[in-house]
């Protein structure tokens, strides 16, 4: 009778740990389990300079701005919606063009190995200044207050848009580990939008935190055959839509994103998305819920061999004897 009662309190206490495990580990999870993923519309393709080595683009009033890249081939350009080059200007044949941003009446341009941003007047197209940055340039956009710039690591530096200085760095990580090569970003309230080196995903980062916390799958935007890698993100804050396009393509997408659930279908809203993942019973998935399972269960155990070993202890103490097999197992059969 004993080892029965045992035997049906341990598998008890198993069935319970593991009922409860997703409800006591950690909320965040793993990078992971909090990523969402994204589907792009397309809502339309307009014609994109194929001799444009896009390596920064912007949104700013309906216009768009590109910064363009290779020696000798480098320009600044004022584009409208419909791709055409309004205005071009060249940069000096010894710097290779990068990221771009605006900043108040401002274009801040950065170039690749030379170690200098240019200040370009917005309404003249004329250089009034530059900064200067050690390591590379690659991506850069303005969060309102203070620049996200990209060197091609998986860190991100929060720079004053007065001196260039940095504040601070984040380093930015995906499913647990550091994302390298990061390169044109679009900043979009507390998160950055980035292009990394020839992946076709567009990755959404938590500039608190360093995560990524969403995906957007743009392998469908690529002209084919491609002549070149995703690379440029342009954000219309009005309509809460990009324009992209990508290095020597043709054209360029205007497109919004949608998140989509486990199961392909489309939802509207973020609340939609974190309700989903958060209702219901879910398997363990990392160790440290494994570990939380199997400590719990040796703790269940030796609890009950304890509580087990007091409870016979006193049973014979008091000279009670056990009800009869046949009522017990009556009883169970209820």
């Amino acid at each position: 009778m004993a080892n029965q009662f045992r035997a049906i309190w341990l598998i008890f206490s198993l069935i319970i740990v593991a009922i409860l495990s997703p409800f006591l580990t950690s909320s965040e999870g793993s990078d992971s389990a909090n990523i969402i993923q994204y589907e792009i519309e397309i809502l339309n393709t307009e014609e994109h300079d194929a001799e444009a080595f896009t390596q920064g683009f912007l949104y700013h009033q309906g216009k768009l701005y590109e910064s363009t890249g290779r020696y000798g081939q480098s320009t600044l350009r004022e584009v409208n919606l419909e791709g055409e080059v309004l205005r071009s200007v060249n940069l000096s044949s010894d710097v290779f063009g990068e990221g771009l941003t605006v900043h108040n009446s401002t274009l801040v341009q950065l170039t690749w190995k030379s170690g200098v941003a240019y200040i370009w007047d917005l309404e003249t197209f004329s250089i009034i200044g530059n900064f200067s940055y050690q390591d590379e340039g690659w991506g850069i956009c303005s969060d309102g207050t203070n620049f996200v710039m990209s060197n091609g690591s998986s860190d991100l530096t929060i720079r004053n848009p007065e001196d260039f200085s940095v504040i601070h760095t984040v380093s930015v990580t995906y499913n647990d580990s550091p994302l390298p090569e990061l390169n044109e970003l679009e900043c979009v309230g507390d998160l950055v939008y980035a292009n990394v080196w020839h992946w076709e995903s567009i990755f959404i980062i938590n500039m608190t935190t360093g995560n990524v916390v969403g995906t957007i799958d743009a392998s469908s935007l690529y002209p084919k055959p491609s002549p070149g890698v995703l690379n440029g993100l342009a954000y219309d804050s009005q309509n809460n839509t990009f324009w992209i396009t990508g290095k020597n393509w043709p054209i360029m997408h205007h497109v919004s994103f949608h998140q989509i659930l486990e199961n392909n279908s489309t939802v509207g809203t973020e609340d939609d998305v974190e309700n989903s993942e958060n209702f219901g019973f879910k398997l363990p998935s990392t160790v440290e819920e494994y570990t939380l399972i199997l400590f719990s269960g040796f703790f269940a155990l030796l609890t009950y061999m304890l509580w087990g070993n007091g409870f016979f202890s006193l049973t014979k103490s008091r000279g009670v004897h056990n009800p009869p097999a046949d009522t017990m197992y009556h009883g169970e059969q209820e």
